[in-house]
Order: structure tokens, then C-alpha cells, then sequence
């Protein structure tokens, strides 16, 4: 019996902790208690395909192994989050560029205040992640790695950084990619813009008309590109979880 409740303990740690940084999960509007309960019927169903736990010899070692599954299962939500942030990083990005961060608004999911686009671009996202039940395949792949990496045994959490530093330049660098034809068209609108305001001093571009233009180039330009956008970013999401093979390791 003890060691039922061992390897239950140690499950649920390591599914709390994904829990916590999961993608559409782990946002603020989603209390931390519920994240903690849900991961109680989803330990009971993965508790009997796990093997024998062996019980610690002293409360010191279990508090260590209960540390150890937290941060695994931290450190293969992480790998989605850092992906999944590229989106979010190509919403910023065309936001600031374009002027639509002007109108700032208090996103639900995350407690901030992004700009229109970063706010209309993380809900879109978060949309697809659920809808192609990307969060029941991370679950699953946590379900995998009991058999890979058995509970009390994932020391690999404090290697974790060799995945996650190079996602975290993938998601920048994608982020960027995404944004670019966007930036590129508000770079080309405002040096049309300048050009008219020297030929025609006195219609003040800037400070009257400029802005208008912009906003509304960029809102035309994000109703084209936005399917392709997400298309893009949803091809990179792979990665995600090629870093949590990675992290598993080879088969015990």
C-alpha cells in the first residue's frame, strides 16, 4: 500500500507541475487550486500503468524526489510555453510597430495589457492549441515519460536548461520571422507617409491623417496574413515536443 501512495504522490507532483506552465492552462484567469484538483483524476488514471515505487529509506529523500517530479513536469510545460510564446512575441512586435498599442486593453488569460493585436493573436492561438487537443498530446507524452523516466527518478529536470535555452532563441527568432512582413509593410506606409509630408508640409501626416493610415494598412494586412501566420507558427510547434524527447532521454 505504501508504495501505491508513493508513486501517486510523486505522479501528481510531476503532473502539477506541467499543469502549472501548460499553454491555455496555466493563464491567470484559471485559478491555481483547480489546476491541482484536475491533476488528482488524471494521477488515478496513470497510477496503474506505473510499475513498483520504491519507497524512500528517510522524508528527506521523498521532499527531494516530490521537488525533482515538480520541476519535470515544469520543465516539459516550459517547452510548449516557449513555443507557444513566439506567437505571442510576433503579436508584440507587430503591435508597437503599427500603433496599435495605443489601445491597450486588459487581456483576461494573461492579466495584461497587450495591444489589440497581441490580444486578438493570443486568444486565436490559444484557440488552435485546444482545438487540435495539442494539451491532451502533452499530457499523454507526460504519461509516456512515467514509463521512461519512473517516478523518483527524474534527475533530467535539472538538465532541463540544454532544451529550453534553445527554444527559447527558436521562439524569438520566429516570433520575429512572423512579424517581419507585417513590420516591413508599416516600415514602407510610413516612409510614404514621410515623403508626403515633406512634398506637402502643411497637411501635418503625422499628427493628423499618419496614424489613421497606419492603423488601417496594418488591421488590412493582419485580416490577410493572420491564417498564415498561425499556420506558420503552428508548423514550429513540433519542436515543443522533439525538446521533451530530448528531455526524456533514451528509454530506461
Amino acid at each position: 500500500m505504501i508504495p501505491v501512495v508513493t508513486g501517486g504522490v510523486l505522479v501528481y507532483a510531476r503532473l502539477a507541475g506541467l499543469l502549472m506552465t501548460l499553454p491555455g492552462v496555466s493563464v491567470r484567469a484559471v485559478p491555481s487550486y483547480a489546476r491541482l484538483f484536475v491533476a488528482v483524476p488524471l494521477t488515478l488514471l496513470m497510477l496503474p500503468g506505473v510499475g513498483t515505487t520504491e519507497v524512500p529509506s528517510a522524508l528527506s529523500v521523498l521532499f527531494s524526489q516530490l521537488a525533482s517530479e515538480a520541476l519535470f513536469g515544469v520543465a516539459m510545460g516550459l517547452c510548449v510555453t516557449l513555443v507557444f510564446g513566439a506567437l505571442a512575441t510576433a503579436a508584440e512586435v507587430i503591435s508597437t510597430q503599427s500603433g496599435l498599442h495605443i489601445a491597450a486593453m486588459l487581456d483576461p488569460l494573461t492579466m495584461t495589457q497587450p495591444g489589440a493585436a497581441g490580444v486578438l493573436v493570443t486568444w486565436l492561438g490559444t484557440g488552435v492549441f485546444l482545438g487540435e487537443n495539442l494539451h491532451l498530446r502533452c499530457i499523454r507524452a507526460l504519461g509516456d515519460s512515467l514509463h521512461q523516466v519512473p517516478p523518483g527518478h527524474a534527475s533530467a529536470a535539472f538538465m532541463a536548461a540544454n532544451q529550453l535555452i534553445p527554444l527559447a532563441g527558436v521562439a524569438i527568432t520566429t516570433g520575429i520571422q512572423l512579424a517581419g512582413p507585417i513590420t516591413a509593410f508599416v516600415f514602407c506606409v510610413n516612409l510614404g507617409l514621410s515623403l508626403l509630408g515633406r512634398m506637402a508640409p502643411g497637411l501635418q501626416i503625422f499628427f493628423a491623417i499618419g496614424p489613421t493610415i497606419t492603423v488601417a494598412a496594418s488591421f488590412g494586412l493582419m485580416a490577410i496574413s493572420l491564417p498564415a501566420i498561425l499556420e506558420t507558427w503552428y508548423d514550429t510547434l513540433p519542436r515543443a515536443f522533439v525538446a521533451i524527447a530530448d528531455l526524456l532521454g533514451p528509454p530506461r
